[in-house]
């Protein structure tokens, strides 16, 4: 059976602003829930935030999906209150334009909206023309710089303001969902892993600042020193216009996740998944990738003398845009495929 999956926490954590490096208030809401039920729960000096399981078992299994965002963050205010910002992250600025962001601010929350030369006072060869970040600024509505300067300074950070919604009832458009569903799905995982039961210690890792390198990833692998480890991502969905298959596999909505062969995916791992996932009848679609993964499973699977790792991603389409879109089926499908490997490894992974 499929679990059930939290939605109240799923909708709290995707709806937090947590750019890559300024992850704080996502973690605070990933904290409160881990909690809840597992035994030990903490945060390090980088900002990853851990939630353990049977502290002191054999194997160690590390369940690690990035809580950060892509966002944007403040460089400059003009003499007339507008506000320029750098990309936190890899952004197309074409989604940028008409939206709305909310920064952390000063004092709290503050809006303001992606302004843009209209239309009508483009020139006819700029119309043809992809716009740039340099070319858009941010309006808060002050009326100066220093009305300004009283709610935001230059290094506040921002995201774009768009809520969560429900499509056809299964489907789901957000921004962050890379990879909000990341750090909710390893810690959704822990929770049916401790209903399953077992020997392991298992600790889920809400990593920081994976958009600009995997940088806690490498901090928390290197502080844990798992016996094996599954990383929990998004990855593209090749159903959708302008996406080739050839390039990207067959992955689709609603399909189950997407397990990745490639050179940092340890064989056995990746067995023992395929095999849990036949065992107990989870769709899985594989993906193949000739050098590193694009996620924290690149710097996971090379600390200290090598992590046995493998990637399991949830199929999403329109990412690194304001309505990423994914289906609740493979969410769960996603969780239960990793609770059962946490509650049953593969044995023969354990550091001698």
């Amino acid at each position: 059976m499929k679990p059930e999956l939290n939605l109240n926490f799923f909708e709290e954590l995707l709806g937090a602003v947590g750019p890559s490096g300024f992850e704080d208030e996502a973690a605070r809401v990933w904290v409160r829930e881990a909690e809840a039920f597992a035994d030990e729960v903490w945060r390090d000096a980088h900002g990853n935030s851990y939630a353990r399981i049977r502290p002191g078992g054999s194997p160690r299994i590390m369940l690690a999906g990035h809580i950060d965002e892509i966002g944007l963050i403040v460089t400059h205010v003009s003499d007339e209150g507008f506000v320029y910002v750098e990309p936190l992250g890899g952004w197309d600025p074409q989604v940028l334009v008409g939206q709305r962001v909310r920064f952390l601010g000063r004092k709290g929350h503050v809006l303001g909206v992606v302004g843009r030369k209209p239309i009508h006072a483009l020139e006819p060869d700029e119309r043809g023309k992809a716009v740039k970040l340099k070319d858009i600024w941010i309006d808060v509505g002050a009326a100066d710089k220093e009305e300004a300067l009283e709610v935001l300074e230059v290094g506040s950070v921002g995201v774009i303001d768009q809520p969560l919604r429900y499509l056809m009832g299964r489907r789901v458009v957000s921004r962050a969902i890379d990879n909000r569903i990341g750090a909710f799905v390893a810690l959704e995982a822990l929770r049916r892993a401790q209903e399953l039961g077992g020997e392991a210690e298992v600790v889920a890792v809400a990593t920081v600042q994976e958009e600009i390198g995997a940088w806690g990833a490498r901090t928390a692998a290197f502080r844990l020193e798992p016996d094996t480890a599954l990383v929990v991502d998004v990855t593209h969905c090749s159903r959708q216009p302008g996406v080739d298959p050839k390039q990207h596999g067959e992955v689709a909505l609603g399909k189950g996740p997407s397990l990745a062969v490639g050179p940092y995916a340890h064989p056995g791992v990746l067995a023992r998944l395929r095999a849990l996932a036949a065992e107990h009848q989870i769709p899985y679609v594989l993906e193949a990738h000739g050098r590193w993964s694009g996620t924290d499973a690149d710097e996971i699977a090379v600390t200290r003398e090598g992590v046995p790792a493998a990637v399991v991603s949830v199929p999403n389409r329109y990412m690194h845009s304001p309505s990423e879109m994914i289906d609740l089926g493979d969410v769960e499908h996603t969780v239960d495929l990793m609770a059962r490997y946490a509650a049953a490894p593969l044995t023969e992974l354990v550091r001698k």
